[in-house]
């Protein structure tokens, strides 16, 4: 069973079931194409019906290609430079490794400098001298190879199922929320995890409390990436970690989660992002943006 396979796809043409020509879309893989897939919810139900997971492999199959995981020394590669490079004050560096936005561009010189205030507001520097700009595309140099996002995710997706089968997720409710590399969990199955070795503050590919000692004693999943959780910490004081994809954390008030939660719209406008360009350098619109978040698409997503 192939979890996350690459996301490579192709148009082709090739023989059906019933044996006549179709043209369409799949998925790629290194020796041929991918003639049917199952979903996370087709999956569960043949579990349910009795049916056993033999063997789980990563999304790209190496095993016959490499006799080691590429990705694995790669990630510790990544993880070593971002290290050296925080060390060395390289910010610049140290983000582009991590695809991380930087809003000073290298062939951007209208920018001397910037200052960041909060999550959205930044105080620039620019320099006003008049020059003459080479307009000329610089070369795309990719430094990291474009299947690696690939490697990582189905890498992440395979640790996590180890931690869904200890506390016996596949079968059973314990789960409360779920994204690439976290589990929402109750605090009771952090014995199992322990004693089966899944457990480190430090080691790779191990789980970890993010709250320490402390622990969620309330939380408000509506759709992925859009929760509200309040935090008990260790030292008995009470906070709120919010995530709201696409919004700002300081936009976001606990009443839009609640309204959401109960079948209303959410509205709210922001400034427009920067724009840069050659010729400007970055401009800073004036007008705002309106977004929306309706509570139907919350409803069929949960129903989902």
């Amino acid at each position: 069973m192939f979890f996350q396979p690459l996301p490579a796809k192709d148009k082709i043409t090739f023989t059906n079931r019933i044996g006549k020509k179709e043209t369409g879309t799949k998925i790629r893989f290194r020796n041929g194409f991918c003639h049917d897939g199952l979903t996370s919810v087709d999956i569960q139900e043949i579990v349910k019906a009795g049916g056993r997971i033999i063997k789980i492999l990563d999304g790209i199959v190496y095993e016959e290609n490499f006799k080691t995981p590429p990705y694995r020394d790669y990630i510790l590669i990544l993880r070593d430079l971002r290290n050296k490079y925080k060390r060395e004050g390289n910010i610049t560096t140290s983000r582009h490794l991590w695809s991380e936005a930087t809003l000073k561009a290298n062939n951007d010189s209208h920018v001397i400098n910037y200052e960041k205030v909060n999550d959205s507001q930044f105080i620039v520097k620019i320099n006003e001298e008049e020059k003459e700009f080479d307009c000329t595309p610089p070369k795309s140099i990719r430094l990291t190879p474009s299947h690696l996002g690939s490697f990582v995710l189905s890498h992440s997706k395979k640790i996590m199922n180890n931690f869904i089968h200890v506390i016996d997720g596949f079968y059973k409710p314990e789960i409360y929320f779920t994204d690439t590399d976290s589990l929402y969990i109750s605090s009771s199955n952090w014995d199992k995890l322990n004693e089966a070795g899944l457990v480190s503050e430090n080691d790779y590919c191990k789980g970890k409390n993010d709250y320490g000692d402390g622990g969620i004693i309330f939380g408000l999943y509506l759709v992925p990436k859009v929760k509200y959780n309040i935090i008990l910490t260790s030292d008995g004081v009470l906070k709120e970690k919010k995530t709201f994809k696409g919004y700002s954390n300081d936009k976001i008030s606990v009443e839009d989660y609640i309204r959401l939660a109960s079948g209303h719209d959410v509205t709210n406008e922001f400034k427009k992002p920067w724009v840069k360009s050659f010729t400007n350098g970055v401009v800073i619109p004036d007008d705002k943006q309106k977004k929306v978040f309706r509570s139907y698409l919350n409803l069929v997503k949960r129903r989902t």
